[in-house]
């Protein structure tokens, strides 16, 4: 074994002895995550839409109308992901889909009025669960608690790939 090969092992394992799960971003993302989860279902207490049809429906009655593409990137969604999303939307009559004046290839999407009446009925939970998921932070740190977040989560892509010592 190479001396570099034996120091990186070494270092390897010496991180993994050494690390506190607690500590580490992508287990407290996950704590938080269900967090919200859980908060989510017990505050708003139905099954009509999800925390990410959520998003997709106060896009749309912020913004009115959006082509699929203006509605992924508002709300820094996969196209993919968000066109699956859309079809259960529109089988549910929560939001339709038209074609676009501005550009015949494309469609645009606006809420429905089951979707607003489903957007609405939520909105009061939505409110409180943001003061119940921050509730352990004092007032004054809150604010930059979510600039934080805001930094991390719209940062452009790092590449990895550059700092691998193969």
């Amino acid at each position: 074994m190479s001396a570099r090969k034996e120091m990186k092992d070494h270092s390897a394992a010496e991180i993994a002895h050494n690390w506190q799960l607690e500590g580490g971003i992508g287990f407290l993302l996950r704590l938080l995550d269900a967090r919200y989860d859980v908060l989510y279902q017990n505050l708003t207490r139905q099954n009509d839409i999800t925390p990410r049809q959520f998003g997709v429906l106060m896009a749309l009655y912020q913004q009115g109308p959006l082509t699929p593409s203006v509605l992924a990137e508002r709300i820094s969604s996969d196209r993919n992901t968000l066109s699956e999303m859309l079809k259960r939307m529109a089988a549910r009559k929560l939001i339709s889909k038209k074609a676009n004046a501005e550009d015949r290839r494309s469609i645009q999407v606006q809420i429905t009025a089951k979707g607003e009446t489903a957007l609405l009925k939520v909105i009061p939970a939505a409110a409180r669960l943001q003061d119940l998921l921050l509730a352990p932070l004092a007032k004054e740190d809150r604010a930059h608690f979510l600039k934080c977040m805001l930094a991390i989560a719209k940062a452009a892509p790092t590449d990895v790939s550059s700092t691998s010592d193969d």
